[in-house]
This record gives structure tokens, C-alpha cells and sequence, in this order.
């Protein structure tokens, strides 16, 4: 990561306190959207023409980590909330954990308190880290991204400029550690299609297509 972590922090929150100051009609639709995907869909890609078609803010793994590390020490993430916003994050997160079954840990009961500022704050993409599923109270649009194995291993091959052999190893050792990551940590299956709103396939959609697809989903929600 180029940038520190306190100034990843600094202007995520001055985007947020901007935000509030905005006096723009509010508008009945979806401001809230997670993206689950495979390796080697392009859904990192997709999430960021969402972001820049839409104005939304993008977190993605590097962000999200920033910020639970900031988390750590502070309460700073919390503190762009008013009192009841506050109250609504606790009462989510212990939703999540009793609905769940899950007994979590530190880094779980903070991931989860990020991503449900994050939420509370809405007009956001959040790329993987179990959005999908610590945020569905939030009316969340749930996308997930896939494609067939062969179009996936082709992508990280030229995008990674590996081998055939490198390329196949990748993909599904990091498809298993995301599997594995929801799993441990909301007890929950990536697979599943029922914990999703829209799947949307790369192998015969465009990236542009598919980030067309949403916005119309966001737009008639």
C-alpha cells in the first residue's frame, strides 16, 4: 500500500462528512452494494467502473484492512456516526453473531464494525471480506461474479503473466482461501446462490455489460 494508513483514514472520513453537508434530493434506491467474486472473473474490475459509473466509494481488501488496523486503537471510524448510527453498529453486529452462531474474535468483531459503518453510511462498494453476508440487514444489493475455469485461468495468466501450470494454482488456492475466510468467519457458503441478489457471469458478459446491469438493478430496487 503506497499511501499511509492514517491518510487512507483522514479522507475516507472527509468524503463522509461531506456527504452529510450535501443538500441533493435524497433518492429511493439502493446506495449500498457488495461484491462477492471468483479469481480471475475481473471482479475487482467490475467494482471499480461501478465506483466511477456511480460515485460510489470503493473498499477493497487494502482499504478495509487500513481500516481495521486503524480500529484497532481508536474509535475514530465509529465517531462519524451520530449516537443512534452508533447504537444501529452494535445492534447488527450482535445480530450477526447470535443469527450466525459465530463466536468471534478480535479482528472479526472488528471487521464487522467497519463494514457496518461503512454501510451505515451507504453510498459504497465493498469488494469481498464477507460483505455480502454481515450486511444484509442493510439492504445491501448483493452481487457475486463468476466465470467459467477456463476464461478465469486465461485472465490471470495474462494479467499475472504466469504460467498455464501457476495460473490454475492460483486460482483455486485463492478461491479456497476466500471460501475458507467466509466460512470461518460468518459460517456461511461463497457457492451458495441463494446468499446473493444477482450473479452475473463474465465469461459472456463484458465488464462494461456487467456494470450496466447493476446500476439498472440499483435504479429499480
Amino acid at each position: 500500500m503506497n499511501r499511509p494508513v492514517h491518510k487512507i483514514i483522514d479522507e475516507q472520513i472527509k468524503r463522509w462528512e461531506m456527504g452529510k453537508l450535501e443538500t441533493a434530493a435524497e433518492v429511493e434506491q439502493i446506495n449500498l452494494v457488495t461484491i462477492s467474486r471468483e479469481s480471475g472473473s475481473r471482479g475487482q474490475e467490475v467494482a471499480e467502473k461501478l465506483a466511477k459509473d456511480t460515485g460510489f466509494d470503493l473498499f477493497h481488501h487494502e482499504i478495509l484492512e487500513a481500516m481495521i488496523e486503524a480500529s484497532k486503537d481508536s474509535k475514530v471510524l465509529l465517531q462519524t456516526l451520530d449516537e443512534r448510527g452508533m447504537n444501529i453498529v452494535d445492534d447488527l453486529v450482535a445480530a450477526l453473531v447470535h443469527e450466525h452462531h459465530l463466536w468471534p474474535d478480535e479482528y472479526s468483531k472488528i471487521l464487522l464494525r467497519v463494514l457496518s459503518t461503512i454501510g451505515n453510511h451507504g453510498n459504497a462498494i465493498i469488494l469481498g471480506r464477507g460483505a455480502s453476508f454481515a450486511l444484509q440487514k442493510l439492504g445491501a444489493l448483493k452481487v457475486r461474479i463468476v466465470a467459467p475455469s477456463s476464461k478465469r485461468r486465461e485472465y490471470i495468466q495474462k494479467s499475472r503473466d504466469m504460467s498455464y501450470e501457476d495460473a490454475e494454482k492460483f486460482m483455486y488456492s485463492t478461491d479456497a482461501n476466500r471460501s475458507a475466510f467466509v466460512r470461518r468467519y460468518f459460517h456461511s457458503d461463497t457457492t451458495d446462490p441463494a446468499n446473493y441478489d444477482l450473479i452475473l457471469n463474465t465469461g459472456t458478459l463484458s465488464v462494461d455489460k456487467a456494470v450496466q446491469i447493476i446500476q439498472c438493478a440499483i435504479k429499480a430496487a
